[in-house]
């Protein structure tokens, strides 16, 4: 008899609510800088999608799979799914969209493939991406930190937006590290995201082989794909700020730190980690910095079992195998 399991699975002899409280505690410096920055609006945003993402999941579990939920178990990956949504929307975001996008990533992303554990796709990353499709032009509601920190109207503007990210290569060197300039919520401070990095790789919630796999492409790949300008004062410069501001730290770790989505083996999570930021770093000049981002986490998601299942496979050969030898 062959045993049926759901797939991906969530591949870690830790249990799943310490994993994820310990991934809220990383994203807890993100969050007080975006609060810091951008103010009500800012925590509003928050608290929306980390509330909807919480009760969408318990609403759909139960009316999906009502004699398989376990009723008395919380569920923090909706808490840490609301997070990562809401640190990469702009600030000028409205609820709506936000509704919207949470609505996707609880539904069709997560408890459809059968909840927690078993979601084929990263429900926030997928979330924003599916949100960043429908409305381009709404999303693009950015403005300077620190300024307007009762400014609430947004949250209800239900127009489209003209307003660009900052240009952090004319500011100075601390603002970047910072985070002090037009950008994302959650993802403009370095230091912040570097904290949480530290705070999970210390506590060996994750292992770091996406994390660096992914960092070493994004290290090695670059300078071939900007040659011609790479060795030069202005090149290293624009290469120091690209990693500093794009995104790159943030999605290293929230979002190729998950253990559900990404392969059991761990140096194919480092090589599907390394192939994600050749991908990344090949369509990012020719999209929106969020698609640029978002796109081949998902694609990694995409072919993450079929990975699974080879690696696994072989695996088990070589244990056979093994076990032939020693019984020969």
């Amino acid at each position: 008899m062959i045993k049926g399991h759901y797939a991906p699975f969530i591949h870690t002899v830790k249990n799943a609510p310490f994993i994820y409280f310990n991934v809220l505690i990383a994203l807890v410096p993100c969050v007080v800088m975006s609060v810091v920055y951008y103010g009500l609006r800012a925590l509003i945003l928050l608290l929306l999608s980390q509330g909807l993402f919480f009760f969408f999941d318990i609403i759909f579990s139960r009316l999906l799979r009502p004699k398989t939920v376990n009723r008395d178990y919380v569920d923090l990956s909706s808490i840490v799914s609301g997070t990562i949504f809401a640190l990469l929307l702009p600030p000028g975001t409205s609820i709506d969209v936000v509704i919207i996008g949470v609505l996707f990533g609880s539904l069709v992303v997560k408890q459809i493939f059968g909840g927690v554990g078993s979601n084929l796709f990263n429900p926030a990353v997928a979330a924003r991406l599916f949100i960043q499709i429908l409305f381009p032009y709404r999303l693009m509601a950015f403005s300077d930190p620190m300024t307007d920190f009762l400014k609430l109207d947004t949250l209800i503007d239900f127009s489209n937006k003209t307003l660009r990210p900052g240009n952090p290569e004319n500011i100075y060197a601390s603002e970047v590290l910072a985070g002090n300039y037009a950008t994302f919520i959650g993802i403009g401070s370095s230091i912040m995201i570097m904290i949480g990095i530290s705070y999970l790789l210390i506590k060996r919630i994750v292992r770091g082989y996406a994390f660096f796999g992914y960092m070493a492409g994004i290290i090695m790949v670059y300078p071939f794909l900007h040659l011609m300008e790479f060795f030069t004062k202005d090149g290293i410069k624009s290469f120091v700020i690209f990693i500093l501001t794009s995104g790159v730290l943030f999605i290293a770790i929230f979002a190729l730190g998950d253990f559900t989505t990404m392969p059991m083996n761990p140096l194919m999570r480092m090589f599907v980690s390394f192939i994600c930021a050749t991908l990344t770093l090949v369509i990012y000049d020719k999209v929106d910095q969020i698609t640029g981002l978002l796109t081949p986490v998902l694609f990694i998601n995409m072919v993450t079992p079929a990975i699974d299942y080879y690696t696994s496979t072989l695996t088990h050969k070589e244990i056979v195998n093994k076990k032939a030898g020693d019984a020969s």
